[in-house]
């Protein structure tokens, strides 16, 4: 490099300089995620999986339902709609209350969303917020489209993820409601692991 600057420094002065910028998003209501999105967020296998798995035929418009993508992602095999899953992954799987990767989040039921909706956690970033892959959540000309790398924001007064705000892909914000939780599903416990079968696809 020309500048003689080993490249590890220029890489942490470069996250350096995001930071002061994504503190001055946070103080004003944590609402703009677009570095979080597109450089700073961890990898994990769940992130890749699901950009997999949102270019299968299967999974592309209009069979763009919430249900099959999260329990073809996370492993949860639970049918039905979404607002019973809670309810019957109480005797299947673990259900908790803090996120993990590969965790299916499990919204309950609202006027706007009588069938309940499900989504899969695919990285923690901090206590409060995760980015999440989810089918079927925007309206109108997005409704049926997978969303990747999505933004959500605990808001409970607890900080305990009983209410969240999730990413508005068209204001690219986070949406103005907040949308109560029942919890978290895991396939096996909070600590997953990918399996091979998910490796393979």
């Amino acid at each position: 490099m020309q500048s003689g600057v080993p490249g590890g420094a220029v890489a942490r002065r470069a996250v350096l300089a995001l930071l002061p910028g994504l503190a001055a998003c946070a103080a004003q209501g944590g609402s703009d995620y677009t570095q979080v999105q597109t450089g700073l967020a961890p990898y994990t296998p769940w992130r890749g999986q699901a950009a997999r798995l949102a270019a299968m035929p299967a999974f592309r418009l209009p069979a763009g339902e919430c249900v099959p993508f999260a329990r073809t992602l996370s492993g949860v095999t639970l049918v039905g709609d979404a607002r019973t899953w809670w309810a019957q992954a109480e005797s299947r799987f673990a259900r908790g209350a803090r996120p993990a990767p590969g965790a299916v989040m499990v919204f309950r039921t609202h006027p706007d969303m009588p069938l309940g909706h499900v989504a899969v956690v695919t990285a923690v970033l901090d206590p409060r917020t995760v980015l999440v892959a989810h089918s079927n959540w925007d309206g109108g000309l997005g409704k049926g489209r997978i969303s990747l790398d999505q933004p959500v924001r605990d808001v409970s007064p607890r900080n305990d993820w009983s209410m969240v705000r999730v990413w508005h892909e068209a204001t690219r914000a986070l949406g103005p409601n907040a949308w109560a939780l029942e919890g978290f599903i895991f396939r096996a416990s909070p600590a997953m692991r990918p399996t091979r079968r998910m490796a393979a696809l």
